[in-house]
């Protein structure tokens, strides 16, 4: 951060912004100085961890806004909002950001050749840029989830579930967000409509904004529930599979009931047996026969039912 520079733009009266990824103290305290930022905006940039709000001051405002990214760390990855404090004024915009922020980075190039004399045209820029980051959030929850499904459909296994729950709070922490935040920035439209010294012409494109985090809201919401069913899915098919493998059993169990049953009655000393089944026609007969054909009738059978109980 140029003091000297910011303190020549400010006397030039010359709109500019200023952003500032996790600066320290005395950064934070020299810029509040500079911009004269109210006391209590700053308190809040120091605290960190705010929702989606908006508070106005008499010549400036605070916009507590949110854009995403995805955690590519080790472990399981994550997708989580990111807080970005935004000040405006009719001189400057003022962004301050924690941890990595590409979205930022990438808009102070594309920011480089806008030539327009509309000052909220660059806030909105600013905005719509950081809201146009949970678009490729949303796009990839949706590939998750559609994978996720293909394989709990195929085989339901318990790492699954805990990716569902786990992906499940991640939208639902940004969906919180998004609510929120969509309130925030209705009010912040008509709230750079009377700021000071603030060149307007983009009102339409504030709206813009707004309609996105509308959309947004929708998206997560519906990504919600297309959580919550898969979560139903997990458990049917896991049932299903139990069920499935508890009828295989039982099958396996009903053929050995059978050749059980056969082996003991002729394994029985009864005299009639002992007197009267002693030919080698008599264990082609009573032995393998009583052994095969019920095992060929149950065979079939269950050959018959496969589809409704396999």
């Amino acid at each position: 951060m140029d003091a000297d520079q910011l303190a020549a733009l400010r006397e030039r009266d010359e709109f500019f912004w200023l952003d500032l990824s996790d600066p320290s103290h005395d950064e934070l305290e020299r810029a509040a100085e500079l911009l004269s930022l109210h006391p209590l905006a700053l308190e809040d940039t120091r605290e960190w961890g705010q929702r989606p709000k908006l508070d106005e001051y008499q010549d400036h405002l605070l916009l507590v806004f949110f854009t995403a990214r995805r955690d590519d760390g080790p472990g399981p990855e994550l997708v989580e909002p990111v807080e970005v404090h935004v000040y405006v004024s009719g001189g400057f915009v003022f962004t301050v950001s924690r941890g990595e922020t590409p979205v930022l980075g990438n808009l102070h190039h594309t920011l480089v050749p806008e030539d327009t004399k509309d000052e909220d045209f660059l806030v909105y820029k600013i905005l719509d840029g950081l809201a146009d980051a949970f678009e490729g959030i949303i796009e990839h929850v949706e590939t998750r989830i559609d994978a996720l499904e293909g394989r709990v459909l195929v085989r339901p296994m318990p790492d699954q579930l805990e990716a569902i729950y786990r992906l499940r709070q991640d939208v639902g922490r940004m969906h919180r967000v998004v609510h929120a935040q969509r309130v925030a920035v209705d009010r912040a439209g008509d709230a750079l409509a009377i700021l000071p010294g603030l060149t307007r012409g983009a009102k339409p494109y504030l709206r813009d904004v707004a309609d996105h985090m509308e959309r947004t809201d929708s998206e997560l919401l519906r990504q919600l529930s297309d959580l919550s069913s898969l979560s139903d899915t997990f458990f049917s098919a896991n049932a299903n599979r139990v069920n499935t493998n508890a009828a295989r059993l039982t099958v396996a169990a009903t053929f050995f009931l059978v050749w059980t049953l056969v082996t003991s009655f002729f394994g029985q000393n009864f005299k009639h047996l002992v007197d009267s089944v002693d030919s080698k026609t008599d264990f082609l007969v009573y032995g393998v026969g009583g052994l095969v054909v019920p095992t060929f009738v149950l065979a079939v059978f269950f050959w018959v039912k496969r589809d409704q109980w396999l």
